[in-house]
């Protein structure tokens, strides 16, 4: 998470949403500070802001779930920047990598998995992300699908004079951007079943060329019973960890740089 007392705004870093490149733009070039950890959600802001900081003017990133998936999966199939074999990343060490991201990255590598493979493995319910519970509390949401033009619309918004495009950063090298060649005719019931009431919920349409799309009501009903599930546990029974993310990573560096967060209320 980042903010910005001189323009007033505070970005949501969701995973796998553009969060590295957005924030370091506004951490070099807009005055923006870390603030908490990196991928905080709104509900941890407000709980250490201040009454004039609840006033800023909150965004985040909404990513087609079809991309994030695949985004995920050859991330892992190239052990990208070694990060799922380094053990000063793992979770229980203070890093980002779960012990489920290292079983999806060791069932890829141990059985050359195919995504297809990869995909039948690992999502056979209503798909679901941390979008669910943040992005009706922003007052702008940036779709990844057109970053560029809207990043730009929220530092005008926020009275940015001369805005420079967004750098690319931690881009997610090999991937195809055909989202057919993953998601082939032998899953694609699966990948209607697993993301169209998310998608429906926010907007996205599945591939022109698949046929006779329909997102059965068993799986509408299925995710909003999910979805509950998800926000209770993310509001009230899971841990994060106060510390610091790791020195090496970029965003550990800015926390280390940046002022203690106010926690006046």
């Amino acid at each position: 998470m980042i903010i910005s007392h001189k323009y007033k705004f505070v970005f949501i870093g969701l995973p796998f949403s553009a969060s590295s490149a957005i924030t370091k733009d506004l951490y070099d070039k807009y005055e923006g500070k870390a603030f908490l950890r990196k991928h905080a959600l709104y509900q941890d802001f407000i709980k250490h802001a201040n009454k004039q900081e609840k006033q800023y003017f909150v965004f985040a990133v909404l990513r087609n779930p079809m991309e994030m998936v695949a985004s995920q999966y050859v991330k892992m199939k190239n052990n990208a920047e070694g990060n799922f074999t380094n053990p000063n990343l793992f979770k229980e060490n203070g890093g980002h990598i779960t012990k489920r991201h290292r079983a999806k990255f060791n069932f890829i590598h141990e059985n050359n998995a195919s995504f297809q493979q990869y995909f039948l493995r690992y999502y056979n319910k209503p798909y679901d992300n941390l979008s669910s519970i943040t992005l009706d509390k922003c007052d702008f949401v940036i779709r990844y699908e057109n970053i560029e033009k809207d990043y730009f619309v929220v530092l005008n918004k926020l009275g940015i004079k001369n805005p420079t495009p967004l750098p690319v950063v931690n881009k997610t090298e090999g991937k195809k951007d055909n989202l057919t060649f993953y998601y082939t005719e032998s899953i694609q019931k699966n990948a209607v079943s697993v993301f169209g009431p998310f998608m429906t919920s926010f907007g996205y349409k599945f591939p022109n060329e698949w046929n006779n799309v329909r997102v059965r009501l068993r799986d509408r009903i299925y995710f909003r019973i999910l979805r509950r599930v998800r926000k209770i546990n993310e509001l009230w029974l899971k841990k994060h960890s106060e510390r610091h993310s790791l020195p090496e990573t970029m965003y550990g560096q800015m926390q280390r740089k940046s002022k203690k967060p106010s926690i006046k209320k």
